[in-house]
């Protein structure tokens, strides 16, 4: 045999007994995942097998908020594909925003739209009916697919799904595996079941669509390759895309039907202007009404602007409009032209803004400022230098006026059109020295508030220090889950002010929020490439700016992540960078983290001698800064690792001194741990009595812990082998069947397994 050290070593067994590998040991590398996190409530905690540089241990419990400490995620690691849940228990989701109220025209399109059902009807295809809805900028496409959703959905009993895709605007395309998580997520699947593989997610929400009728609305697509992940296998659902472009890919490919939105005639322009400014005014002025819809060239949206502030104003004539927007066109020279459309656009948008009082004028141009198109009323009284209540009040001011829109929780959007219109205006009427004020305040915030966010949702786990000054503007984060949502709801902000700060070489903003990144590992694996890329921007921006300490520890996040992706060449790479970095930093904290990340990478390779010799590296450098936890993760990883190399001695050996650590650490969810590593130990070298015991003790724990059920059932499995060994039968049986139940309510497909195996033991007994 092999020591930690690379020397031999003879193991000695139990006179009159063969080592013999427990069985429990194959048990927790099928349980545990990789990317899926097991368990209800307890935060994708993990120790023991890898010890994470991204700081992910002893989260705190996900649905209590209290500290639960941290959880082992142990094992080989393979894509585990959870069954869907039960399909009479399945959700009915209405996720359609809401129709808009003084909607007109568009008889034809809402038409042929309808025949997509009676065809469906007639035919009953096998394949699932796909619409493509395209048209320019502003025609309409989200108000007409909407309002004919809201038309049929009764039709569609089992529910009616909706996304923004993002495909045009200030931000990049929504990923689309975000959304076919977010999708089987609201089908009832919790995100700690849904499959990391994006070919196993596909398969799983295609698996809750068969059978089923479902509406899908996706809105504002950029590709045909961004909709197609999306798309249901079977009969029965109808799917509904929006978008500027042709979807040429999805006529072809798909057999889709292409349904093109114009402008409005001069008809349907008329109806909506009557919808809004009332019969009575449009009655009075015909020609005032008719020369509004040339110079809105039959555009909803422009039409729709105009007409709005036209209704808020009763005593000015349609006319005395016409004539200031014909005006304003002459004057101003705002959005390049390249067709009748945007013509305008940019003349209704001219005057529109014209027509603003300074302080709303002023919010909207630095909302042009803003680098994504949806944001909180913080951000906006950011950007904007003034107080939140008045952001407030101007920006539902600018909702009544169409210019925003909002969508709820003091949060709004804004087409993007309008927010390039915006971006414009600020370009236009602030100084240089305004602008980089306002967007270096916007950045600041957003950097500062994620670090405090991070230390909320990661407590006491260390990251590098890039001190910004705060900016004001706090935001109420009193525990972990209320930071936790804050992170999750501004991740795609979070990525372009990334983004765009690097273009700026902003490095400290760069850096801050690469450190900050860390919270995508507690969501599902679509989530990770944008953790990969913040860490890189991270990394580039630490060498740009001969940050050598923030480097060091970006390279053992990166590391982290490109081994969860299993990219294991890159993991290596980076562990192996950072091994030599600290090294000339004389930083022995990194070089524990960069030989424990080769290590992982051994480990993930099944190269166990290997990890065993990093390992045994770490553990002298984890004694070195100071033991605790960072050791007791090493002696849990050294006593697994000997264990399955078949040395019980020194497995029990690792195992009872990280017991010693765990409990000198205060830490009492990897205390039940590591006596669950010790009857490992134990059971190995066939001292069930030991081992019995150390396994109820680990039960004992575990019951007085919130969120650690999947852990118990291992405990209570490690029991059960013991008491099998013993002969006592119905006790292990009883154990097996409690473990069998924690197991099926987190949907674990071992959980009939164990339940077949409690019944043998039960009839064994009897008979």
């Amino acid at each position: 045999m092999i020591d930690q050290d690379g020397n031999s070593t003879s193991i000695r067994v139990k006179s009159g007994m063969a080592p013999r590998t427990p069985r429990f040991i194959s048990t927790r590398r099928a349980v545990h995942r990789k990317g899926v996190r097991v368990g209800a409530g307890w935060g994708a905690t993990m120790v023991g097998e890898v010890e994470r540089g991204h700081g992910t241990e002893g989260t705190r419990n996900e649905l209590s908020g209290r500290v639960t400490g941290p959880v082992v995620q142990a094992g080989t690691i393979h894509q585990v594909v959870l069954p869907p849940p039960p399909r009479d228990e399945l959700p009915v989701p209405r996720q359609l925003p809401p129709a808009v109220r003084d909607f007109a025209g568009r008889d034809r399109q809402l038409a042929e739209l309808d025949e997509l059902l009676a065809t469906d009807s007639e035919t009953r295809s096998p394949a699932t009916v796909i619409s493509a809805l395209d048209g320019t900028a502003g025609v309409g496409k989200t108000a007409l697919a909407v309002q004919w959703a809201h038309r049929v959905e009764h039709r569609f009993g089992d529910g009616t799904l909706y996304a923004n895709l993002r495909g045009y605007g200030p931000s990049a395309p929504l990923d689309p595996n975000l959304v076919l998580t977010s999708f089987i997520h609201v089908f009832g699947v919790r995100e700690d079941r849904i499959p990391a593989e994006p070919d196993a997610q596909v398969g799983l929400y295609r698996s809750l669509l068969a059978g089923r009728r479902v509406l899908i609305l996706l809105d504002n697509a950029s590709t045909s390759e961004q909709v197609r992940p999306l798309l249901p296998g079977a009969a029965g659902c109808l799917v509904l895309v929006t978008s500027r472009a042709r979807l040429t890919g999805l006529v072809v490919a798909e057999a889709a039907s292409q349904v093109t939105l114009d402008l409005f005639t001069a008809d349907e322009a008329e109806t909506l202007l009557r919808s809004i400014l009332g019969p009575q005014r449009v009655d009075a002025e015909p020609e005032a009404v008719a020369d509004l819809i040339g110079v809105c060239a039959r555009l909803p949206l422009a039409l729709r602007i105009a007409a709005t502030r036209i209704a808020t104003r009763p005593l000015i004539g349609i006319a005395d409009v016409v004539a200031d927007i014909v005006d304003d066109r002459s004057r101003l020279d705002v959005l390049s032209s390249d067709g009748d459309e945007r013509s305008a656009v940019k003349s209704v948008f001219d005057w529109s803004y014209t027509q603003l009082p300074e302080e709303r004028a002023h919010l909207f141009r630095r909302l042009g400022l803003h680098p994504g198109a949806e944001f909180g009323v913080t951000a906006a009284a950011v950007v904007a230098g003034i107080d939140e209540t008045a952001a407030y009040r101007q920006l539902e001011a600018l909702a009544d006026a169409h210019l925003v829109e909002a969508i709820g929780g003091r949060r709004y959007r804004c087409h993007d059109l309008l927010h390039a219109y915006a971006t414009h205006r600020a370009e236009r009427d602030c100084t240089p020295e305004d602008r980089g004020e306002a967007a270096t305040r916007l950045f600041t915030w957003y950097a500062w508030t994620a670090q405090a966010a991070d230390r909320l949702v990661f407590p006491g786990l260390p990251t590098f220090d890039v001190t910004l000054e705060p900016v004001g503007y706090e935001v109420g984060l009193p525990d972990r889950p209320s930071a936790l949502a804050w992170l999750n709801t501004e991740q795609m902000n979070l990525q372009e002010v990334q983004r765009v700060a690097h273009r700026q070489r902003a490095h400290d903003i760069v850096l801050a929020l690469a450190g900050c990144a860390r919270f995508l590992s507690l969501r599902e694996r679509a989530r990770w490439s944008a953790r990969l890329g913040a860490e890189t921007l991270g990394v580039q921006a630490a060498r740009a700016s001969r940050n050598r300490p923030a480097e060091a520890v970006l390279l053992g996040f990166r590391g982290d992540t490109f081994a969860d992706l299993g990219r294991l060449d890159e993991a290596e790479a980076d562990f192996e960078r950072l091994l030599d970095l600290a090294g000339e930093l004389g930083d022995a904290v990194r070089q524990r983290v960069a030989v424990v990340g080769l290590g992982q990478v051994r480990l993930l390779q099944h190269r166990h001698p290997e990890a065993l010799h990093y390992y045994g590296r770490a553990l002298l450098l984890a004694r070195e800064t100071g033991g605790g936890r960072p050791e007791a993760v090493v002696e849990c990883n050294l006593s697994r690792i000997n264990l399955r190399l078949g040395r019980y001695e020194p497995a029990l050996a690792h195992a009872e001194r990280e017991l010693v650590l765990r409990r000198g650490s205060g830490d009492r969810v990897g205390e039940a741990y590591a006596l669950c590593d010790v009857a490992s130990a134990q059971q190995a070298l066939d001292d069930h009595d030991s081992a019995l015991e150390s396994a109820r003790r680990s039960i004992a724990l575990y019951r007085e812990l919130d969120g650690t059920g999947a852990f118990l059932a291992l405990a209570l499995e490690t029991a059960a082998s013991s008491l099998e060994r013993r002969g006592e039968l119905p006790a292990a049986a009883e154990y097996l069947a409690e473990a069998s139940a924690l197991l099926e309510d987190l949907a674990d497909p071992r959980a009939g397994s164990l339940r077949t195996r409690a019944r043998e033991l039960a009839a064994a007994d009897e008979s």
